[in-house]
């Protein structure tokens, strides 16, 4: 059955009826793309953009991400976190995709103007969390700000399909969790490893102020279980 074929019946089947995410239908001209202006459009803004994406970095490397790990980024935007992560990461090591075509054109740009092309990231634009065209598995993936802003179904299918993506023993990596569901795990054959809750985690270092601090958490790291 042809790609789209599948993509079509999966949603026909989750019930779902529109694209998944809050960011998914903005579009940028090269020149607002060249002004950075999507940044205007994440959590933070501008000011906290760099501390941000330097947080998610921190926190992986916490866990246990080194050069040599791969990573699947989902939902990469403009690449906040991802700039950090292409730069800490051996190259072809880092995987990043998101809805947004705009926002993967501006990934591509990002690259560029930060010299970290000899990195070789792949960076590519996906639907419908249809990721069969991926063809490996990573050690860590994180889904940071993302699933938050999907529907019930689309975070079912999210989880139907995140576990061909995920070597055994891998860590992926969730924020903005108060909807997560045992049932979604087992879809994936996850298992919850840690639960981070605002105490466990120092945002104010990064930019995030009280009241949206408890927006980020719990953060839930998951593990895919061996086997």
């Amino acid at each position: 059955m042809a790609a789209n074929a599948i993509s079509g019946a999966l949603r026909q089947l989750f019930g779902i009826r529109a694209p998944a995410g809050k960011y998914t239908n903005l579009t940028y001209t090269a020149t607002a793309i060249g002004r950075e202006e999507y940044k205007n459009q994440l959590g933070g803004g501008r000011e906290t953009w760099d501390a941000r994406g330097r947080f998610q970095l921190d926190l992986l490397r916490a866990r246990g991400l080194l050069p040599t790990s791969t990573l699947l980024d989902i939902g990469c935007g403009p690449l906040r976190a991802g700039v950090q992560f292409i730069r800490y990461l051996d190259a072809g090591n880092y995987f990043g995709f998101d809805y947004n075509v705009s926002f993967i054109t501006a990934a591509e740009r990002a690259v560029t103007e930060h010299g970290l092309s000899t990195k070789q990231p792949s960076l590519v634009a996906l639907s419908d969390f249809e990721m069969s065209g991926i063809r490996r598995t990573f050690d860590y993936a994180i889904a940071f700000s993302v699933l938050n802003h999907c529907s019930p179904s689309q975070r079912r299918l999210f989880f139907s399909n995140i576990g061909q993506c995920l070597a055994p023993g891998a860590k992926l990596f969730i924020s903005h969790a108060r909807w997560l569901k045992e049932a979604d795990l087992e879809r994936a054959g996850l298992v919850i490893s840690e639960r981070f809750g605002v105490h466990d985690l120092d945002l104010s270092e990064y930019g995030w102020q009280p009241p949206e601090q408890r927006l980020v958490c719990p953060l839930y790291e998951l593990e895919r279980r061996s086997g």
